[in-house]
């Protein structure tokens, strides 16, 4: 595919009513466009750049024909019948020369593809900076956090320490840590919140855990050991000995008087023992049969009577001893919640026991009474008293608890501990989980900031190593640059993704804009080559390449363009210097087949930009080459013709057929002072002064092209009809300045651009 010709340009920057003149041939394979600056020569090519970029130009009408289809600036993004093309231009130089200034010295980057992926780079070191930064203000808010959450669980295990440490050893709580705390909190996680709820515990709750807590252990003591007599049947027997008389020849005086008769019976027992005859306690002879009588009383029935009382009284005060001899343990001995309880029942068996004593003593009484008067039935009136010994089981019972307690003192301690633990663990759990969250929320957002960063320094790594690989070996370029430039002041060293720029042996801190022009251009010939732009079937567009360079370098620069775009299928040339025009078309009226009689059989075409005001408004258009342009080495032939042609006017309808004049005619009038007055080229003024011409016009001529050139004031929007005046007559004088100076010179130059008739002496 080819592009034919730029069918229309309507309301797009210079280019306000341009359509393609149906006399205007159409593209070729090389075409050269020529015009100054300011005629639109920028505005074609960005038009080239978005059928390159497949962007849209909707706010414009414009229509390019390729190979035969028509396609509208809106289309250019959808369009499948676009060619490939490259285009070099001041964009694609802005775009291709990159300057990173990140470290000591510059280093450059070059091609489109290498600066938007080391923008890229760039920008995402940006973003590494931002979010380091990021990451640090997390860091120190997880730090903060995590200070917080050390404090509070410091502080919190040191309160469950104090209170619920002691002074015996094996208390775990002694060596409380925040590890320790760590723990109990885990295992808090683990319930439901109404599970933790419920081991908060109230004040009188707690007030009794921590009584048994700081309680010490008691030494066991021995149950109640009671074995209650038979009353009933003690009773019994000791009524029916008293119901019992004794047969026997009775003393009167022993009958009666029982502490005598016990008395004397001893006494009696002592004589039988020593057979005495005389009175013991007397000395004097006992009576005959004194002893016999006395034996008669204290018979056999007598003496076995007595034994059976007293049998039953030894018995009955051996229970009663039992019975008084009762001892239980003193309530101090116990754990103080078991003491009250504990006394009660103590204090009702204590009761219980002396009725039962006074009753086994009354029993004992009744028999000492019977033993004096065995001879006589006596009666005994009293009741055996009731023992309750639920008294004595429920004694034990607490006695039981107690003796429990010490078994498992320990273990009560330890879970009084554990509860009073729990409950403080719980109260406090809310907030613990408060900082916990905000240390988890700082630590997922520092984490999402380093793997940010690590994502982004992974992109970095990634395009770096694009840029590399994109990157043109440093001696390749050097030699491409001298012989771009025609000389090798400036050299590229391979520095990371880019290159150190050196001039002349130094680091070079600044490339100029002809520098930087020329790199671009060199990268864009280069990438002519990539795999992705095949020459032979592209179009290749290049505007004005030769930016600040000497002649020297600009015949380099030429030739170098011309070698690497030579197999381009179709080629658009745009310049506005004539030295590089020049090159151009000597180049092209030398392809072959240029000088086929059929126009149409060329393989070259040359194009003019020209630009005129319209209803006040700069315009341009695309035009055929004039001829002087093409005909003759020079642009001064073409200028000099114009001024000759506006001196033979008749006069100007409208400020439009003169517009352009006063930039031809300064440019005319420097040219030629250029070589007159060498010495002060560039200051027309001065140049002028050297010249002896006539005043009057000198200062006319002069005061129109500062007035008027340049679109110092004239702009084509004003309406200063003076110009309309003075044009002709100026171009004028400026022809009289030319001839007075060199007749010569302005004879030949008119002979060019109007041959006499013939017959015409001129």
């Amino acid at each position: 595919m080819t592009i034919e010709r730029i069918s229309r340009i309507k309301k797009y920057r210079i280019f306000q009513d341009f359509t393609w003149p149906a006399e205007l041939s159409d593209f070729k394979a090389k075409n050269l466009i020529y015009g100054w600056n300011g005629t639109g020569k920028s505005t074609l090519s960005n038009i080239f750049r978005a059928v390159e970029k497949r962007e849209p130009i909707p706010e414009a009408d414009i229509e390019i024909t390729i190979s035969g289809t028509r396609i509208t600036g809106a289309e250019i993004a959808t369009s499948h019948a676009l060619p490939q093309v490259r285009v070099f231009n001041r964009d694609f130089v802005t775009e291709s020369v990159f300057t990173a200034d990140g470290g000591v010295t510059p280093i450059f980057f070059i091609g489109e593809d290498s600066i938007e992926k080391q923008r890229r780079v760039e920008s995402l070191r940006a973003e590494v900076r931002s979010a380091k930064q990021e990451a640090a203000r997390e860091d120190e808010e997880k730090k903060r956090c995590e200070k917080a959450l050390e404090e509070f669980k410091v502080s919190k295990a040191k309160t469950i320490k104090d209170l619920l440490s002691s002074s015996g050893g094996g208390n775990p709580y002694n060596n409380y840590t925040m590890r320790s705390l760590q723990s109990a909190y885990d295992r808090l996680s683990d319930l439901t919140h109404a599970e933790i709820a419920s081991k908060q515990l109230c004040l009188a709750d707690k007030g009794l855990l921590q009584k048994q807590k700081e309680s010490t252990s008691k030494e066991k003591i021995p149950g109640l050991v009671f074995a209650i007599p038979k009353a009933s049947f003690l009773l019994n027997q000791v009524k029916h000995l008293l119901e019992q008389t004794v047969l026997a020849k009775a003393i009167e005086a022993l009958k009666n008087d029982q502490d005598l008769a016990a008395w004397t019976k001893t006494g009696l027992d002592k004589h039988r023992e020593e057979s005495a005859t005389t009175c013991l306690f007397c000395g004097q002879i006992l009576p005959r049969g004194r002893l016999n009588d006395l034996e008669a009383h204290f018979n056999e029935e007598y003496i076995q009577f007595l034994e059976k009382c007293d049998e039953l009284r030894d018995e009955i005060q051996s229970q009663r001893d039992r019975v008084s001899s009762f001892q239980a343990p003193d309530k101090a001995n116990l754990y103080p919640h078991l003491q009250q309880r504990y006394q009660s029942n103590v204090d009702n068996a204590r009761e219980q026991v002396d009725r039962l004593a006074d009753f086994l003593k009354s029993l004992i009484t009744a028999l000492e009474t019977k033993k004096g008067q065995p001879f006589q039935r006596l009666d005994l009136d009293i009741s055996p008293p009731l023992f309750d010994d639920s008294t004595i089981r429920e004694a034990n019972e607490v006695i039981s608890l107690h003796n429990k307690q010490t078994d498992d003192f320990l273990a009560t301690v330890s879970d009084a501990r554990r509860k009073l633990e729990e409950s403080s663990l719980a109260e406090s759990y809310a907030d613990y989980v408060a900082k916990k969250t905000a240390v988890s929320a700082a630590e997922a957002n520092l984490s999402h900031s380093e793997e940010l960063i690590a994502d982004l320094a992974s992109q970095i790594e990634h395009i770096e190593k694009e840029i590399e690989e994109h990157r043109k070996p440093a001696d390749e370029l050097n030699s491409d640059l001298q012989a771009y430039l025609g000389r090798d002041d400036i050299a590229f060293t391979v520095l990371g993704g880019g290159y150190q720029i050196s001039r002349d042996g130094s680091v070079a801190e600044n490339l100029s804009e002809g520098e930087k022009t020329a790199i671009a251009f060199l990268y864009f010939l280069k990438s002519l080559n990539d795999k992705d732009f095949n020459m032979s079937d592209g179009i290749v567009v290049i505007d004005d390449p030769i930016s600040s360079l000497d002649t020297n370098g600009l015949f380099h620069a030429f030739a170098f363009m011309k070698e690497r775009t030579k197999h381009a299928k179709q080629l658009f040339i745009l310049t506005h210097s004539h030295s590089f025009f020049r090159q151009a078309k000597n180049w092209f009226n030398h392809l072959e087949g240029q000088n086929k009689k059929n126009p149409d059989q060329r393989p070259a075409r040359f194009y003019m930009l020209s630009c005129s005001v319209d209803n006040g408004c700069r315009v341009s258009s695309i035009a055929k080459l004039d001829s002087l342009l093409h005909e003759y080495e020079s642009e001064y032939h073409y200028l000099f013709e114009r001024v000759y042609q506006a001196s033979s006017a008749v006069s100007f309808a409208s400020l439009d057929d003169c517009y352009h004049l006063p930039n031809i005619a300064r440019r005319l009038l420097e040219t030629f002072l250029a070589f007159r007055q060498p010495s002060s080229t560039g200051a027309l003024t001065q140049q002028l002064a050297l010249i002896g011409f006539d005043e009057t016009k000198k200062t006319r001529i002069l005061r129109f092209l500062h007035t008027y050139s340049h679109s110092a004031t004239f702009d084509g929007t004003g309406e200063d009809q003076s110009v309309l005046t003075e044009t002709k007559q100026v171009m004028s004088d400026l022809l009289d300045l030319i001839r007075a100076e060199d007749e010569r010179h302005f004879l030949q130059m008119k002979e060019l651009v109007d041959p006499p008739i013939d017959g015409d002496d001129g």
